[in-house]
């Protein structure tokens, strides 16, 4: 069992997912704000973080936490699925296969609506990786 952080403004789509990773046997909490989270990472840090990108506070606040997650010592190596509806929102014809380790702050990301057996797929591989 996996303990799973989900950090997202949309606190009805983080709650249903929630719902569907505990049937999974995970362990799951929810954040709604990217303010403070660094400092609750480095205090409880999960086995894998999803998180959103766009916060009403910073419309890339997401990104912005990944980036100083992996500039942060002892949680750098904590994985992060990004929620991400800009493919929707603002076309960049941007996919998985354009993921940079040095530039991309992320191990994966998934796109908005939400594809949930694709969500658990990720997250379990993920886990079963150790990544």
């Amino acid at each position: 069992m996996a303990r799973i952080e989900i950090i997202d403004d949309d606190v009805e789509l983080a709650e249903n997912f929630s719902l569907v990773l505990k049937k999974e046997g995970h362990t799951v909490s929810i954040r709604d704000q990217v303010e403070g989270a660094l400092e609750e990472l480095l205090q409880n840090k999960p086995d894998l973080l999803i998180l959103d990108v766009m916060f009403p506070e910073n419309p890339a606040g997401g990104f912005d936490l990944a980036r100083k997650i992996k500039q942060t010592e002892e949680i750098k190596d904590l994985p992060v699925i990004l929620l991400t509806a800009i493919n929707q929102e603002f076309p960049m014809d941007f996919s998985a296969r354009d993921i940079d380790q040095d530039w991309m702050p992320v191990q994966d990301f998934v796109e908005k609506p939400v594809n949930i057996p694709d969500l658990i797929e990720k997250v379990n591989k993920m886990l079963a990786e150790g990544k």
